[in-house]
């Protein structure tokens, strides 16, 4: 296992997040049996105060989670790299955690969008008096422990996995992946062309659908269709990144590995880039899942989850926007500078 301040740091606020969550989830137990708004009695008032102090100490685990989750990428791209023999980025990191890397990724990812939901009902009940979806939120909180519990596990099976005397390959399994220049330019057997017009098809079509949603959230059959648009979207556009667009921002061909843009000789670009990516998949969900929950709540509340829905929408726009200025933008510069794309 390595011992480096940023793992500590990570582990650390880890613990902090699943005290609190812990704590969260039996007033969150409580809530889902005992929960009477029309009770004036001492017990509902009571649970009422905690439910307020639940609310803010997931708020709290949500807040950790994001800076925890920035910190382990930033040292799996940028520091532990240069402790494991023959890496050179977060790929030869997770190669030498084996299996481990990957699943702890996508557990601690799962527990984000969770959160990100919980939030945005969170948002709609902070904006009534009456807070009607105090029951909902309880069991989002219920839901995001065990999927914590899962990502807390996951990590520290990748770290004590961490192996510091076997090199790893980084960035030469990528290219053991193709037999032949043709291979290269293929990526699933479909020519990467073919991805970057699928990409900007994709693109247009998340784009009018999170405008739509955005202008008329009130309209459920516009966030189902903003979540198929996504749903479409975000492998389409993380393929088109990894096997074409990415080499504008590396300046060389086929190097089909989307660590290497997290590195500052690439300016730390694939930061911003795939938070976009994420927040497009994150407030997707959660227009979708509002748009879901309003149709069974009162007027204000249906008014509120679906004004909510509509910001969750505007933000997909904004993020989309940003994936594609940052992504297509220096092909583009590439072609009005050159001439030419990228490999003639």
């Amino acid at each position: 296992m390595i011992r480096h301040p940023l793992l500590f740091t990570v582990f650390a606020v880890d613990l902090l997040s699943l005290l609190l969550l812990t704590w969260a989830a039996v007033v969150a137990f409580q809530i889902a049996i005992h929960w009477h708004p029309q009770d004036t009695g001492p017990k509902q008032l009571r649970l009422q105060a905690r439910s307020e102090t639940a609310a803010l100490a997931t708020t709290w685990v949500f807040g950790l989670q994001l800076f925890a989750t920035a910190v382990l990428v930033f040292a799996l791209t940028n520091i532990l790299p240069d402790m494991v023999p023959g890496a050179m980025c977060g790929t030869g990191v997770l190669q030498a955690m084996e299996s481990g890397g990957p699943r702890m990724l996508i557990f601690r990812l799962t527990a984000l969008v969770v959160f990100w939901v919980w939030r945005r009902v969170e948002n709609v009940n902070q904006s009534l008096p009456e807070a009607p979806l105090v029951p909902v939120n309880a069991r989002f909180i219920l839901l995001a422990l065990p999927v914590f519990g899962l990502a807390l596990h996951a990590c520290g099976q990748a770290v004590m996995a961490l192996e510091l005397q076997q090199p790893v390959d980084c960035c030469a399994v990528i290219y053991d992946q193709f037999q032949d220049a043709g291979a290269a330019r293929r990526t699933m057997r479909i020519p990467n062309q073919a991805w970057m017009a699928m990409f900007g098809g994709a693109s247009v079509f998340l784009v009018a659908a999170a405008l739509a949603a955005w202008r008329r959230p009130a309209y459920r059959g516009r966030n189902i269709l903003l979540a198929s648009a996504a749903l479409l979207w975000l492998p389409v556009s993380a393929i088109a990144l990894v096997a074409g667009l990415a080499a504008y921002h590396y300046g060389v061909l086929h190097h089909h590995c989307p660590w290497c843009l997290f590195l500052p000789e690439h300016r730390l670009i694939g930061f911003p880039i795939w938070v976009s990516w994420i927040v497009v998949a994150y407030e997707t969900t959660a227009s979708l899942v509002l748009s879901a929950i309003a149709a069974g709540q009162p007027p204000s509340a249906t008014a509120m989850a679906r004004k909510v829905a509509g910001k969750a929408a505007g933000n997909v726009l904004l993020a989309a926007l940003l994936f594609v200025l940052l992504t297509a933008g220096p092909a583009l510069w590439w072609r009005l500078h050159f001439g030419m794309w990228l490999g003639g």
